[in-house]
């Protein structure tokens, strides 16, 4: 049958058999006189669509197949499609100020659990709910408004069985969510306000916090409320709000300017006021231009040098000082620019090289070449750019660190690692190899730890 739309309903008869589903039957007659439609108990020739509920009775279906097989089957439809069209017609505003000013619980309550209104209003309407001062499951009411929450918004709800019926279910639910609303929505209702002191709420704290989805009013409201754990995760997030930064700068906590300090995003004029007593911590995270690369390079060139944001012709300034530290730390940076590699190989200083080889910057054929001075074995072993060859070879290694480098190799072979598997000391860091859980994943086979 083709798309029903409401003004086809409107002043006219529709049959139905049985009862609603998404309503309960009050509901169900209050938004049907609503949107004008006169429900009827008997089919006459005025009657435009019949519609087929839940529950028919032995009678009523006697009746349904009756009309079916007398040439009416146009005009059927389901009872889905028909609430459908009430739930559309439903003017959200006056609904909520009706919610609001008659206090109905039961209302609010068959509205929370119907599955068919949408995501915007549910959220409305769950604000609206009463938790009477008490948990999330602790009455069956909680617990069903609860459940609905999470299987409503859950990623593969099918998949994870009763998982709306615990609150290790809403953490994850905020885990997972990229929703904006439903985050702030949540972080506000009643039960998380004993969050703190309770540690299965308190990991939904943590999620929230977490969420790089979550608004900066929430986040205000936990710098306002939360646990020290909780304003130093917020200081640590990735581009922090700057009125969100000066809030935790002003709670003068030595924890939360360290946590600061080490936000790449750190506002400028925070950082002029940290930098005096923070400058190595400051130097190694922030987000680097000219301006605060030379504010530091004096003072602090050896932290400067771990920092992932700096540009070839910092490093290369960094590589200029000839400050041999400051070097193996570059050497160590996982953003290390080719070029920059080449200039420090140049050099011929072998322990900054024994460092180096283990940079994804250095070139193949340079790799090679490290491979015959058994001294680089350990490096190669740790570089994810080492040759597929030389890893091969690497496996008959008598060394245990370096075979244990091998493990954690994120280039090597998945069949390599089965072969390493065989020692018995190798075979967890094995498992917690991506590539080879990405592998048993696939083949959808397990594996003993």
């Amino acid at each position: 049958m083709s798309k029903i739309v409401l003004e086809e309903l409107k002043n006219k008869k529709i049959l139905l058999f049985g009862k609603p589903r998404a309503f309960n039957q009050e509901e169900f007659l209050y938004q049907i006189q609503e949107c004008k439609i006169e429900l009827v108990s008997k089919y006459d020739a005025d009657v435009v669509f019949i519609a087929e509920g839940r529950l028919i009775t032995p009678y009523e279906q006697n009746d349904f197949d009756a009309l079916y097989e007398a040439g009416l089957k146009e005009k059927f439809i389901t009872i889905d499609e028909l609430e459908n069209i009430l739930i559309k017609n439903i003017d959200e505003d006056a609904l909520l100020m009706s919610l609001k000013l008659s206090h109905d619980k039961e209302r609010l309550f068959a509205y929370i659990k119907n599955s068919q209104i949408n995501d915007t209003l549910f959220l409305k309407l769950i604000k609206l709910y009463d938790w009477q001062n008490e948990g999330f499951f602790d009455n069956d009411e909680n617990r069903d408004v609860t459940a609905a929450l999470i299987s409503r918004f859950y990623e593969n709800i099918e998949r994870n069985h009763n998982v709306q019926y615990a609150t290790l279910g809403l953490m994850h639910l905020v885990e997972q969510s990229n929703n904006g609303d439903l985050i702030e929505v949540i972080a506000g209702l009643e039960p998380l306000k004993k969050g703190v002191s309770n540690q299965s709420l308190y990991a939904i704290l943590l999620s929230i916090s977490k969420n790089q989805n979550t608004p900066d009013s929430v986040l205000k409201m936990l710098l306002k409320n939360g646990s020290l754990e909780i304003k130093k995760i917020i200081a640590g997030r990735k581009g922090l709000d700057k009125s969100l930064q000066t809030i935790l700068f002003s709670l003068n906590d030595v924890t939360i300017n360290e946590a600061l300090c080490k936000n790449a995003d750190l506002d400028r004029a925070l950082m002029e006021k940290l930098q005096e007593h923070y400058p190595e911590i400051i130097a190694e995270h922030i987000k680097l231009d000219d301006t605060v690369f030379k504010l530091f390079i004096e003072k602090t060139p050896s932290f400067l040098a771990k920092n992932k944001t700096l540009t070839c012709k910092m490093q290369e300034t960094l590589l200029a000082l000839a400050n041999k530290e400051t070097t193996l730390i570059l050497c160590e940076n996982q953003t290390l620019c080719e070029e920059v590699a080449q200039m420090i190989l140049s050099l011929g200083d072998d322990e900054i090289n024994l460092s180096l080889f283990s940079n994804p910057a250095v070139k193949e054929e340079s790799l090679r070449e490290a491979y015959l001075n058994e001294k680089n074995h350990l490096s190669l072993a740790q570089n994810s750019k080492t040759p597929v060859e030389i890893l091969e070879k690497l496996v008959n290694s008598k060394e245990i660190e370096v075979l244990k480098a091998l493990c954690k190799n994120p280039r090597i072979p998945v069949e390599l690692l089965y072969e390493l598997r065989l020692d018995q000391r190798l075979d967890r860091l094995v498992s917690e190899n991506e590539a080879f859980g990405n592998h048993i994943k696939t083949e959808n086979i397990g594996w003993q730890t």
